[in-house]
């Protein structure tokens, strides 16, 4: 308002001294297009001033999404004087600080806002494409699959139209993640591939920690651990890279769920300590929830379980549960509740709970929800049967066996069976259409020369044979490729885990105990003067000692050690927790094993091998190569002793 009183101040003084000289008129214009100059810098600097908090807001939201909403919420009176390309950025803005803090409603309100308003807009906007791919995203967390599908198709044409090349790649990596979620998991594997070779051109580590985290949870439902850990590792890096450290935070809590899935319980509280120990004021309800829903199930599964602590967890994790907009996540919370509460021996609770589960189950059921609805029937066959209710108990399990069986059956089809079940699928459809012809000819023999029908019995029979051979062949060509697929993996004279997949899988180990802080324990085998062996006895004579090392060395590995070939008369042993001094007992352990072997060539002298051991502890070594290089050196000190000995 004192802006516009001084211009029309201006213009009446103006109006009044007509007839000024010309000297005196000069001043007044000067006095006047300073005025209006000052008038049009200060609109700007408002301007300016909007869009210089609006960065600031985006940038908040990798740390603190809840500080980056109370910026917004400043700024909320002034957004309709602004541009209509700073409208569209602020809703563009709050809608994913919302969607960061689990506000799934909110964000989907602000985003549909946005989309309005861009509309309006002179130009396109890959603004547009991003408010698709965040209203998506929030449509998704609320349980509609369709239409977040029909969002993120939305964003990646306009992301198409304008060659943005990042946004493509997430236009493809959300159209993935739905694919998986509806448990079209070739589909989902395809077009995450696609997003990653597009973000390996970009080189954006949030991109690439993004996408990384999609197809580790894609693994991780093809029951695919190694792999699926090694991508979840993965993102946690990127993220890290790009300083979005609550995303970091998510790839860990994936981490620690891989191991729970694998019943590696121990390892999955220690990630969730972490976890726990990482929770801010401004951490969502739906994060906090998540960890101590899980901590409290690894907490009731490890080995000793821990009941009291168990319980504890899962009534914090109500708390939580309480303000999260997301149906899956009350609906997991009450069945993970149920499950703890029966263990507790708590059975009428437990009943409860699992029929408020079931309850919620049926107000929004989806492909989604298929292990929920699995786990409700499980629990509630075992709490009748446990109250003594045995006849609703045998009637759900019924129903539960079905859905398992139904479920087992879509869960274990790998690859290359879907590949085998599309052929027979295929081959079924074509026998059942011979069986109509036939029916066809048996009618037609009616009015026709036996001979005529005998012929095209033959003709029919002859179909039969063909379609038999091809679905023998195609057998044969699946499990080839099965077979491939194992060869790929391993030595193919000793059946150990071959050097590269044996080097993937120390990389992995290493990463998982560099995070964990745990010790991480190799040793190198190598069998004394091999070479001389081969030359002496020959190569067939030396492939039988090489089979047999191999046998001593997987006969002592525990669950979770990995043994492989790693040149021509070396083996690899990798001991994921495990110190140095328990690793060198382990190696004692096998070299006195081959010593002491007696072998069916008496004219051979007894067969010994030398050992190097290093351990990665308290992080002594920076990488995996550095560790393999600190082995490598005790070996060669073992061979110097006199070999026959372990270092």
């Amino acid at each position: 308002m004192h802006k516009i009183a001084i211009v029309f101040g201006a213009r009446h003084l103006l109006k009044k001294n007509i007839k000024l000289t010309v000297q005196n008129y000069s001043r007044i214009f000067l006095v006047l297009l300073l005025i209006s100059c000052e008038s049009i810098a200060l609109q700007s600097m408002n301007q300016s001033d909007f869009d210089i908090s609006m960065q600031k807001a985006e940038l908040l939201i990798d740390s603190d999404p809840k500080a980056a909403l109370q910026l917004l919420n400043l700024y909320l009176n002034d957004v309709t004087a602004q541009s209509f390309t700073s409208q569209v950025n602020y809703y563009r803005i709050q809608s994913e600080a919302f969607a960061d803090q689990s506000l799934y409603s909110l964000s989907e309100a602000s985003a549909t806002i946005g989309l309005k308003l861009a509309k309006r807009m002179n130009s396109p906007s890959i603004f547009i494409a991003e408010l698709a791919f965040t209203k998506g995203f929030a449509v998704e967390s609320l349980g509609d699959l369709n239409g977040a599908l029909q969002l993120y198709q939305n964003g990646l044409d306009v992301a198409r139209s304008m060659g943005n090349q990042e946004f493509i790649a997430r236009g493809l990596m959300n159209i993935g993640a739905i694919y998986y979620l509806r448990k079209d998991y070739k589909q989902s594997l395809i077009v995450l591939n696609q997003a990653l070779q597009l973000a390996n051109t970009i080189e954006d580590d949030a991109l690439l920690g993004d996408i990384a985290s999609e197809l580790g949870i894609l693994y991780g439902n093809l029951n695919d651990a190694p792999q699926a850990s090694e991508l979840f590792q993965k993102s946690y890096h990127h993220y890290k890279q790009a300083g979005k450290h609550n995303y970091a935070l998510n790839s860990l809590h994936n981490v620690a769920i891989n191991h729970a899935n694998q019943k590696r319980y121990e390892q999955a509280i220690a990630v969730y300590r972490i976890l726990e120990s990482e929770i801010q004021p401004n951490t969502s309800n739906e994060f906090i929830s998540g960890i101590y829903r899980n901590l409290a199930l690894a907490l009731l599964n490890q080995e000793d379980a821990d009941t009291e602590n168990a319980y504890r967890y899962i009534v914090l994790a109500g708390e939580y549960v309480k303000e999260v907009e997301q149906h899956f996540v009350k609906l997991q919370y009450l069945i993970d509740k149920a499950y703890i509460l029966e263990k507790l021996a708590r059975s009428d609770e437990a009943l409860r709970n699992i029929e408020q589960a079931q309850t919620l189950f049926e107000l929004k059921a989806d492909s989604i929800y298929d292990t929920s609805e699995l786990n409700i029937w499980y629990l509630k066959t075992k709490l009748y049967y446990t109250l003594g209710q045995y006849k609703e108990a045998r009637r759900i399990q019924e129903r539960y066996f079905a859905k398992y069986i139904a479920y087992k059956e879509i869960r274990d089809t790998s690859a290359a069976d879907e590949l085998r079940l599309e052929y027979e699928s295929e081959a079924a459809a074509r026998q059942k259409d011979i069986l109509k012809q036939k029916q066809h000819l048996q009618n037609f023999q009616l009015q026709q020369l036996t001979q005529e029908a005998n012929n095209r019995k033959i003709l029919a029979a002859l179909l039969a044979v063909c379609i038999l051979v091809l679905a023998w062949f195609l057998h044969r060509t699946v499990k080839g490729q099965k077979n491939l697929i194992t060869a790929a993996k391993t030595d193919y004279l000793t059946g150990a885990v071959n050097r590269r997949q044996i080097l993937q899988i120390a990389q992995l180990n290493f990463s998982e105990a560099r995070i964990q802080q745990q010790a991480f324990s190799v040793f190198i085998i190598d069998i004394d003067f091999f070479m001389v062996i081969n030359e002496k006895f020959g190569h067939q004579i030396g492939d039988i000692i090489l089979q047999e090392v191999a046998r001593y060395g997987q006969k002592q590995m525990r669950n979770n050690d990995a043994f492989g070939r790693l040149s021509s008369g070396q083996f690899i042993a990798l001991l994921p927790n495990t110190k140095y001094i328990e690793a060198f007992d382990l190696a004692e352990n096998i070299r006195a094993s081959i010593e002491s072997t007696t072998w069916k060539m008496h004219t051979m002298s007894p067969i010994t091998v030398s050992i190097g051991v290093a351990s990665y502890e308290q992080e002594n070594h920076d990488n995996f190569t550095a560790l393999l290089k600190a082995a490598d050196e005790q070996l060669l000190q073992a061979k110097s002793a006199g070999r026959n000995k372990v270092f």
